[in-house]
């Protein structure tokens, strides 16, 4: 039987102090987000559950989206911080790789709202919002760091690293993304969520820890040249 992994509480709302609005806001959002999800949320919710009047939002946000790229923001420098810790660990670097790829999906599968706010298209336009730009490349240099030291290790060329890093992260996000949707494992077949988890992930970190000569040792699976792709047509 599959089994998943619990989605985290978020903490019961602290009493409001003056001073500290913005932060209360955005941790009630968060909370309103887990429970209703994005299209429900709305600022003069969000205030009334604080217990602000309706106009005092406007102080800190232009409106609703703002209020979600704080969020999200939020969401994105914890999972920093969660990346940081594993950085800072001492560990081998597999095993560090290994630990920012099940630290991401964990923290998808225990903050569903929340990571559906950070990676899907409810905000509109990023580059408007400099601390969310700022969050999600602080989280994602650090994972991307962790599998160039795996990279570099196991002789993958510099010219390769961000597509190693890439092919990761499409690894950690999928599984994420397709377990939340209910999609995976897939019904009837016997495959438990937490074993699909660690062999995927171990699967791709294999793979590089394999290097670069791997992937010309399997028939068919050679990378064609750059300009060899881009002259191909559509069939």
């Amino acid at each position: 039987m599959a089994t998943h992994t619990p989605r985290k509480k978020v903490p019961a709302p602290a009493a409001y102090h003056h001073g500290d609005l913005r932060n209360a806001l955005v941790r009630e959002g968060r909370r309103s987000l887990e429970e209703n999800g994005a299209g429900e949320l709305s600022l003069r919710e969000v205030a009334r559950r604080v217990g602000v009047s309706v106009a005092a939002p406007s102080r800190h946000f232009e409106g609703k989206e703002d209020l979600l790229s704080a969020i999200a923001s939020d969401g994105f420098a914890e999972l920093a911080g969660i990346r940081r810790s594993i950085a800072g660990a001492n560990l081998t670097v597999v095993a560090k790789a290994r630990e920012m790829m099940l630290g991401y999906v964990r923290f998808a599968l225990q903050n569903r709202g929340l990571f559906s706010l950070m990676v899907g298209p409810r905000i509109i336009d990023p580059k408007k919002h400099a601390d969310l730009q700022a969050a999600t490349s602080e989280s994602f240099n650090m994972f991307s760091d962790a599998l160039f030291a795996l990279a570099t290790q196991t002789g993958w060329p510099t010219k390769s690293m961000d597509l190693v890093a890439h092919a990761a992260w499409a690894m950690e996000h999928g599984l994420a993304t397709l377990i939340l949707a209910d999609r995976a494992p897939r019904k009837g077949r016997d495959v438990d969520t937490e074993t699909m988890i660690e062999f995927s992930i171990q699967l791709l970190l294999s793979g590089i820890a394999a290097g670069p000569a791997a992937l010309g040792r399997m028939p068919g699976l050679g990378m064609a040249p750059a300009s060899a792709r881009k002259s191909r047509k559509p069939a």
